[in-house]
């Protein structure tokens, strides 16, 4: 029965190859048990091109394993974003070189577009104390990775990360009136839509107190760096604000600051900041940015909400996606 639903969704949705200008993707999660290949189908049929599964974990993975979803996803027409995580978890760091033998399995077994080293680095103890060790990870990664003709690139700077560095870095440039109207549209809180306004005060960087520049960075500073000497294909950064220009601003700043592209493996609204009439907006600045790949994260959770309904029929965010896919107004 599960193989006759999933037939018809195929014929349903129209699924087509992924087109080679479209950066757009979805994370979409098994939640109630579906089957990876039937989110993926999914998002195919909204029209996206990337997509983003569960994250692989290095340190449980085996050797020879197999992979049932990758054959039927292979057929989809979508290029996978992969995710392989190991040492941004608690517990013992693995040895480099039983790292690359498991991450070179992976790779052979998954075959994605795109490889991810790693998530939200900033925040992870082992590499956040020690950016040299990640800057290993990078370098190991990314050489397997393009000898097999995939790209890589790092886990994903945090969004609070990614918005704090390219607000200080405003002002280091002497924009203090755009440094001013980016804090506005970029932090803000369900308690406080206007928390932003007081960091307009501060007129330089060094203005800013050492422990509210740490706090808002998490180490965002100290790793960029690493990314410009990284041969990472793109830099990777997180957004959840639902400022179109803001996140813009983001990008080419990011970018700028490593001399790599920009891209982004998870884009999501918080379900307390999810109006349906941001979704278009964002994904227009993520073109017009021209973000390498931008994927939208599509699950409902504490810090997110999805662009479906339990049964797969879309939302009003899902359908103002879709909208934007197809080109119509």
């Amino acid at each position: 029965m599960q193989r006759l639903w999933f037939a018809f969704l195929l014929l349903l949705t129209g699924v087509r190859p992924a087109l080679a200008d479209n950066p757009f993707g979805l994370m979409l999660w098994p939640t109630g048990g579906e089957p990876l290949s039937l989110l993926a189908a999914r998002t195919a049929g909204i029209g996206a091109a990337w997509f983003r599964p569960p994250a692989v974990r290095a340190d449980r993975w085996r050797l020879g394993g197999s992979c049932p979803d990758c054959a039927a996803l292979s057929h989809l027409g979508l290029n996978i974003v992969l995710t392989v995580r190991s040492d941004n978890q608690v517990g013992q760091p693995l040895d480099e070189d039983a790292y690359r033998a498991i991450l070179a399995s992976i790779l052979d077994t998954w075959k994605p577009a795109v490889l991810v080293i790693e998530s939200e680095e900033n925040l992870s103890p082992r590499f956040a104390a020690a950016p040299e060790l990640y800057a290993a990870r990078l370098a190991a990664g990314c050489a397997l990775a393009h000898a097999r003709g995939i790209a890589c690139t790092n886990g994903g700077l945090s969004a609070e990360a990614a918005a704090s560095l390219t607000w200080l870095s405003l002002l280091d440039e002497g924009k203090v009136a755009q440094a001013c109207e980016f804090a506005r549209a970029a932090f803000y809180s369900e308690g406080d839509p206007q928390a932003g306004a007081a960091l307009c005060g501060y007129r330089a960087s060094q203005e800013v107190p050492a422990d509210l520049r740490a706090r808002m960075l998490a180490n965002a500073d100290r790793l960029i760096a690493v990314y410009r000497a990284a041969p990472i294909d793109a830099l990777n950064f997180h957004w959840c604000s639902h400022d179109a220009a803001a996140l813009a601003t983001t990008a080419d700043l990011l970018s700028r600051l490593s001399g790599k592209p920009a891209m982004s493996n998870e884009i999501r609204q918080r379900p307390w900041d999810a109006d349906p009439a941001y979704v278009r907006p964002l994904l227009r600045a993520a073109f017009a940015s021209r973000l390498k790949v931008a994927i939208w994260y599509s699950l409902d959770a504490p810090d997110a909400v999805s662009l479906f309904n339990e049964d797969g029929s879309l939302r009003p965010g899902g359908r103002a996606f879709a909208r934007q896919m197809s080109g119509r107004k």
